[in-house]
């Protein structure tokens, strides 16, 4: 798959501006990297209706940060609305008929290097990896299975932890916190870019 030539960070912001309408709330810090913070407000739906989905306009935003990527791969999917981003699918569970019926923490049977985006959203904790019926992942595990990536995909990794990575690996392009509303728990994104 060809690469396409990648946009600036300062175009993305833009684009996500005018897609979305919301307030311009990703700047570029003095080290290069973006930083930011959503606030998502106190809209509870969830559109795929699964437990643990994403907040009702994460995908718009993330959509629009990268108008540029066309294969997008979600990692630890669930039943993520593949109408707002469309993409193929990474599960452990077949009862959420993922297009990979996969652990993240090897991805053996996923042709990585066809994929220009990954979108990763792993459960956070013992608690809800009893609603999903799953072992807690091993973070390491999945950033190094994701090493099979072709150089320039952007991984976006929504968690309440910073995995660890190989700096030679992965560089740390953005990080963005996001509150959902009040009494629900602080996520942070962190968008990597494979080296």
């Amino acid at each position: 798959m060809p690469s396409s030539p990648t946009l600036s960070w300062e175009s993305r912001i833009d684009h996500y501006v005018k897609a979305t309408g919301f307030p311009r709330n990703l700047f570029m810090g003095e080290d290069g990297r973006v930083v930011g913070t959503w606030i998502m407000g106190n809209d509870y739906r969830v559109k795929s209706t699964y437990y643990g989905g994403y907040p009702a306009t994460y995908l718009r935003r993330i959509k629009a940060l990268f108008p540029d990527k066309k294969r997008a791969l979600h990692v630890f999917s669930g039943k993520v609305d593949l109408v707002t981003f469309p993409g193929d699918t990474v599960d452990i569970n077949p009862a959420v008929s993922p297009t990979y019926l996969d652990d993240a923490q090897t991805l053996l049977t996923v042709p990585l290097d066809q994929y220009d985006i990954v979108l990763a959203d792993p459960p956070y904790s013992v608690e809800d990896c009893e609603h999903y019926g799953t072992s807690m992942v091993k973070r390491n595990s999945v950033m190094r299975a994701l090493q099979g990536l072709r150089s320039g995909t952007h991984v976006v990794w929504l968690d309440q932890v910073l995995p660890m990575y190989r700096k030679d690996a992965f560089a740390v392009e953005a990080t963005i916190g996001m509150w959902k509303s009040t009494n629900h728990r602080f996520r942070g994104i962190t968008i990597f870019r494979r080296l």
